[in-house]
C-alpha cells in the first residue's frame, strides 16, 4: 500500500504538465524519431507550458487584486 502511494505522489506532481501538454498543445503523440528532434519538441513544449502557468498564476494574482479592489 505505501509503496503505491509513494508511486502516484511522484506520478500526480508529472500528470497535470503533460495532461496540459496534451490538452491545450496538442502534444499527445511525436511523429519525429531522432532522439534530438524528440528532446528539441519537448524542451519548447515544457517552454510553452511555463509560459501558461505563469499566465495563469497571472491571472490569478489579477483576480485576487481586483477582489480586493471590489471590498474596499
Amino acid at each position: 500500500i505505501f509503496r503505491n502511494m509513494r508511486i502516484s505522489r511522484k506520478r500526480s506532481l508529472v500528470d497535470y504538465p503533460f495532461a496540459i501538454m496534451k490538452s491545450e498543445f496538442h502534444f499527445s503523440h511525436t511523429l519525429v524519431t531522432p532522439f534530438r528532434t524528440v528532446r528539441m519538441k519537448f524542451v519548447f513544449s515544457r517552454f510553452y507550458y511555463n509560459l501558461f502557468a505563469l499566465g495563469q498564476l497571472k491571472q490569478r494574482v489579477n483576480y485576487g487584486n481586483f477582489n480586493k479592489k471590489l471590498r474596499k
